[in-house]
Parts: C-alpha cells; sequence; structure tokens
C-alpha cells in the first residue's frame, strides 16, 4: 500500500507539513533506467553512413489551410531533392489529424504533373513497385494509422526535385465558446510490446533539426465576427483581414515549427455557433451536417463520485509531460467533495496504486496523494492496458459513479486493445482522456474519449495548461447529458453517423452527419435528459448553409462512416467490413487502412537497379527527453519544480480555506 496514514495529523499543522514533504521531493535527485522499454521509432542520428547517398531528401513542407465555418480544407505539400549522386527512395512517416479525409495526391516531376489514382492497398503497392522496377519516379501514399501516414517516393535522380502535394478535410472541434484546429506536426516514439515489435521511420536527435522547412498558412472565415483568434503552439500573431477574416502565417526550420503540433484557437461572436446545418450536393448524392448544442445546465440529486485517475510516469513523460500532468492531477483534486472517492494509479513498465481501493476524498488523504505523485520519477515503458485493467478490477460500489481519468503522452501500439477495454466495460465507468506533451498520440486520446463516450483534451505547452487544466477539470466534474437521441421532423434522411450518440457535456455540440434526399425542410430535434430535467434543442433545416461549391461534407461524412466501420473491425474482423471500407474509399477518393494513392510518372528515368532507400528523419518532439531509447531519464530536481510546488501549496490551501479548516 503506496498510501501514508496521516488522518491523526491534526489539519493545522498539514500545510507545515506537506511544505517539509516538497522540499525533500525537489531536492531529490534519482534517475531510473528504462528496462524494457522497446520503442516503434527508434532515436538515433543519420550521419550520412551511405557517402554519396542524400540520406534527408525531404527539404521542405509548406501547409495552406482554408477554413469555413466549421470545415477546413488543408493542402500540404512536400517538397523532395536529391542533392547526392545516386537514385533513391524516400521513405517518409508523418501524421495527420484523425478525422481528416485525404482526398487527393498529386506529383510533380520537373515540368510533368501527374495525378494519383486511388487504388485497393495491395494493388497500389504494386503498381508502384512494378512503376519502381521499371526506372519510373513514382509516389505511394499509405495509412499506417488513422493519424499516421507513409510516403513512398522512388527514383529520385541526382539533381531531381520533386514536388508531393495532398489534400484533405475535416470538421473543426469545439470546445465550449471557441473552435480549436490542430494541425499535426510530429510523431513521437511508441512503446510497443515485445511480440509486437515493430520498425516504422528513423527520428533525427537533434544537431541537424534545421535541415527541414516548415511553412504554415492559415486563414479562417466565418459568417459572424471573430472576436479573438490565438495560435497557442507556435509564435505567431493572427492578424485580422476584417472582422470575419482571419490570417496566420510562419515560416522556420523543424526545430522552431515541426517538432510540436500546430494549434489555432478563436472564438466567434453573438449565439449563431450554437446550432448549424450545412448542406452540399456532390456525385449526385446530398450530404448535410449538423453541429446542435443542448441548453446549458447542471443534474439535480447528483451521485456521490468516484474517481480514478491513471497517470503516464514513463520514460517519454520525463521532463515538461510529467511536470504537466502533475498539475493536472491537482486541479482535478481541488474539485472533489469530502463525499467523493478516488484512486491514483501510477503506470510506466508496472503500475504502482496510490490505495488498495478508493479512499474518500478528505484533505488529508489529497495531501498524501500528491506526495504519493511527486514522489514518482518518469521512466520505463508505456504499459497503460495493464493499467486500465487495474481499474477494471477493483470492485465497484454501485451507489458511486465511476470515472476514469487519462492522463498520458499516448506513445503506444496497443490502441485497439484499449479501445475494446473500454467499449466493452461502458456500463461500469465514464472514460476521460488528456493528451500531453507536444506532439500526443491523438489518435489513442480522441480514440479513449470516442469509445469512452467522452470528450478528448490536448496540453501541448507549459503556457496552456492551467487554462486547459481548468476546462478538463470542469468538464470531467461536472455531470454530462444522458439518453441522447436526434429525431428529423419532415425530412428523408440515411446513412446518418455516428449511428448512437454518446454522452456530452452541455456546453458542447453534437456534430451528426447524414445523407437527405427531397427538398431541405423540416427539423432537427436534440434530445437529452440530465438528472431528473429533460433538455429539447430544435433547428430548422430552411436555415442550412449550401455549401454547393464544395465536396467537403461528402469527405468528412464517409471518413466518419470509415472510423466507425473501422473500430468495429478491429475489434471483430470480418471480409464483409474490409470490402465495405475498401468500396467507400475508392467510390469517394479517400486513404484508408485498405485503399491508397499511388501516382506514377510515365518518363522511364533509369533502369531500377541499385536504388538505394532511405528512411527520411523526424525531429523529437519538444519536450520529449532525447535518451528516450534506453538510457537512464533523471528527473528531478528541474527549475520548473519549484513552480509546480508553489501551484501545489495554493490548491491545498484553496481545499481548507473551501472546506472552512
Amino acid at each position: 500500500m503506496a498510501m501514508n496514514c496521516i488522518s491523526s495529523i491534526p489539519s493545522r499543522h498539514l500545510l507545515a507539513l506537506f511544505c517539509h514533504i516538497a522540499l525533500l521531493c525537489a531536492l531529490a535527485s534519482v534517475g531510473r533506467g528504462q528496462d524494457g522499454l522497446e520503442t516503434e521509432v527508434p532515436y538515433f542520428k543519420v550521419e550520412g553512413a551511405f557517402g554519396s547517398v542524400d540520406c534527408l531528401p525531404l527539404k521542405s513542407v509548406d501547409t495552406s489551410i482554408e477554413i469555413v465555418g466549421t470545415l477546413a480544407q488543408v493542402e500540404l505539400v512536400q517538397i523532395y531533392a536529391n542533392t547526392g549522386s545516386e537514385a533513391i527512395e524516400a521513405v517518409y512517416v508523418f501524421p495527420g489529424s484523425t478525422r481528416s479525409a485525404v482526398t487527393a495526391l498529386t506529383m510533380r516531376v520537373g515540368d510533368r504533373v501527374v495525378d494519383a489514382e486511388i487504388q485497393e492497398k495491395s494493388q497500389a503497392r504494386r503498381t508502384y513497385e512494378m512503376a519502381k522496377a521499371e526506372g519510373k519516379t513514382t509516389s505511394l501514399l499509405e495509412q499506417n494509422r488513422p493519424n499516421v501516414f507513409k510516403m513512398n517516393l522512388a527514383n529520385i535522380q541526382p539533381g531531381d526535385v520533386v514536388e508531393v502535394t495532398l489534400k484533405y478535410a475535416e470538421w473543426i472541434r469545439r470546445e465550449k465558446d471557441e473552435y480549436a484546429f490542430e494541425l499535426p506536426l510530429a510523431v513521437g516514439s511508441r512503446y510497443t510490446e515485445k511480440e509486437e515489435a515493430s520498425a516504422e521511420n528513423p527520428l533525427l536527435a537533434g544537431g541537424n533539426l534545421e535541415v527541414v522547412k516548415y511553412g504554415i498558412r492559415a486563414r479562417i472565415r466565418s459568417a459572424v465576427s471573430i472576436e479573438q483568434a490565438v495560435c497557442d503552439s507556435h509564435d505567431a500573431l493572427p492578424v485580422f483581414e476584417n472582422a470575419r477574416t482571419v490570417h496566420v502565417e510562419l515560416d522556420g526550420d523543424a526545430e522552431s515549427v515541426g517538432n510540436r503540433d500546430f494549434r489555432i484557437r478563436y472564438q466567434v461572436s453573438g449565439d449563431e455557433i450554437k446550432s448549424g446545418v450545412w448542406v452540399s450536393e456532390s456525385g449526385g448524392e446530398k450530404y448535410f451536417m449538423a453541429s446542435l448544442e443542448p441548453p446549458v445546465g447542471r443534474m439535480r440529486g447528483r451521485l456521490p463520485r468516484e474517481y480514478f485517475f491513471v497517470v503516464d510516469v514513463s520514460g517519454s513523460m520525463h521532463g515538461f509531460p510529467l511536470n504537466t500532468a502533475k498539475a493536472m492531477m491537482e486541479a482535478l483534486v481541488a474539485r472533489l467533495e469530502e463525499t467523493d472517492r478516488f484512486n491514483l494509479i501510477l503506470f510506466a513498465g508496472e503500475s504502482d496504486t496510490f490505495a488498495p481501493e478508493p479512499v474518500p476524498a478528505t484533505v488529508e488523504n489529497l495531501l498524501a496523494a500528491v506526495e504519493f505523485l511527486y514522489d514518482t520519477r518518469g521512466s520505463g515503458g508505456t504499459r497503460l492496458l495493464q493499467a486500465l485493467k487495474t481499474v477494471y478490477g477493483t470492485p465497484r460500489d454501485p451507489a458511486f459513479s465511476r470515472n476514469i481519468v487519462v492522463l498520458t503522452d499516448g506513445y503506444v501500439t496497443v490502441e485497439d486493445r484499449v479501445f475494446d477495454l473500454i467499449r466493452s466495460r461502458l456500463d461500469e465507468a465514464n472514460v476521460f482522456a488528456c493528451g500531453i506533451g507536444s506532439a500526443p498520440n491523438r489518435f489513442l486520446i480522441e480514440g479513449i474519449a470516442k469509445v469512452g463516450q467522452g470528450e478528448p483534451f490536448f496540453v501541448g505547452d507549459p503556457k496552456e495548461t492551467g487554462r486547459v487544466a481548468n476546462l478538463f477539470s470542469e468538464y470531467v466534474s461536472e455531470p454530462i447529458l444522458t439518453e441522447l437521441a436526434v429525431t428529423f421532423d419532415g425530412m428523408e434522411v440515411f446513412e446518418v453517423e455516428p449511428i448512437s450518440l454518446p454522452d456530452l457535456l452541455a456546453e458542447r455540440p453534437m456534430v451528426v452527419f447524414g445523407k437527405f434526399a427531397g427538398d431541405l425542410s423540416g427539423k432537427i430535434v436534440l434530445s437529452a435528459r440530465a438528472g431528473d430535467s429533460g433538455y429539447k434543442e430544435t433547428t430548422n433545416l430552411s436555415d442550412a448553409v449550401n455549401l454547393a461549391e464544395s465536396r467537403s461534407l461528402e469527405y468528412v461524412w464517409a471518413r466518419e462512416r470509415i472510423r466507425r466501420i473501422s473500430d468495429y473491425n478491429g475489434l471483430w474482423p470480418s471480409e464483409e467490413r474490409r470490402q465495405k471500407i475498401t468500396k467507400l474509399g475508392l467510390k469517394h477518393s479517400l486513404l484508408t487502412k485498405y485503399t491508397s494513392f499511388v501516382a506514377v510518372d510515365k518518363v522511364i528515368r533509369s533502369d531500377g537497379n541499385g536504388l538505394q532507400t532511405v528512411s527520411q528523419p523526424l525531429p523529437i518532439p519538444e519536450g520529449m527527453a532525447q535518451s528516450i531509447g534506453g538510457s537512464s531519464v533523471p528527473v528531478t530536481p528541474e527549475p520548473e519544480m519549484w513552480a509546480l510546488m508553489g501551484l501545489v501549496l495554493v490548491a491545498v490551501s484553496w481545499i481548507l480555506l473551501r472546506r472552512g479548516i
């Protein structure tokens, strides 16, 4: 049992005791090796081992983002140049949004432009390999994961400059009264069980980060005035063209831009954002997207709550990620009432539990939990699945509403098994997730939120820890709407996504995609229940915005449908589901697990022999220790720890004052 028994200490002495403990923790300086850590993406520096081969063929990445309403169109241009004296094949693994619908790929070689074809994945690979053997310049884009893509580019001759452009669409998330758009730029190392060890792409461990140049240009257009816009991930100042249009531009190298995700947040004025309908017609079919927000309110007669805080303390969390997780934990426990219960599970290579069973959220127990957390060192692997099994294995008291809060950077490879566990036990607990770090595994974090009927949160920079901690703790601690249902009055709809609605926070909108037939008329009605009260929100379809010239709705609808089928196929694989995903990908020209884009230049450039294969290195995500590959990672003392100690004192003092102690 890791918990200290301090209930006998008078309350007036607790702060003094805690200060003493905090000082001892801050002075501690013990590192731990990372035994058992294997990485899917090894860390090493490319030193030009192949002599005359250009080991860094990717020279620049240029991204244009066009946001209209709640839809984003993204164009990403990768420039490859072979400055060596031998022909090469470049392999580049790069991140993408989990909601992105990749719709097109174009390859330019000199003055020749080739539009890629969407093909079944194995056929696309055969097309690529045949063109490669024939000496033709060819490119292949595949989906490794829903948020990790792989680009192969063959027969890049000495002196060649090859431009590869891919396009995708996605819908914008909304958090309370603001929208948030993220452009993933970095891929982190993922912990994998030994039997699943695999290799993706090498990362560049410092020193040569200036090689790849990044350019990002974003434009936001709104139907109403934009009140505020911020780029909280990079040093970029949004510029207002007018009250409804904002521009953000950013240029730099991998160290200043490409080692963390790019994020824009913006607010619009008035109540118009609370609900809306968008429609479009493409390929002879009509699509709609409805954003519906129920009224804000609180449930009455709340049951006592039980929280399991599952905190990642693995090696990849060393430094800023772990310090941020601790600050998040402080904000969360400050909202607990004495009628609530909690426990704390720290996981790395193994799991360490604060108490054998949940304990009352008294000041004494909260102080002991904070001491337990601050005495933890970041090292080892990331065995999230084992930690979750520990929680579900704890006997449950039906008198309490059980909630699981996961704080992690998400660098694992067992996402499907984590989703399976949470989905199979939805009747036992609500699950919430917060991604920590400059480039977290969004597929895991957003996937946990989706199958757990919650919402994802992310902290990518120390400056935003307080803001996100407040949002996250409010969301986790406040009641959410249940028994949600959407009905369509006077409108013929079909193939609606999602097919089932998760519980939601009252302040966050529900987004529904689908197809419709006939004229646009009638209403969309969202009904829900919060405690002993009912909620209902009605949206008139006659107010829909027509996106006649855009295929965005078609793409995001198809992507949502593919995501759902893929989720089930990952748990219960079937040939029928594989064929459905393949058919959707081919029909709507989308990159999926079973479809790929392939482009082949018709000009034969060589005999296809003697081609050197080069894996394009990536920058280490900002805030991640460079020694993650296996050496010892010290975690204390660090300058940031002193500031965090102050935050803890403030949090505990607030608890004491609130409870009149």
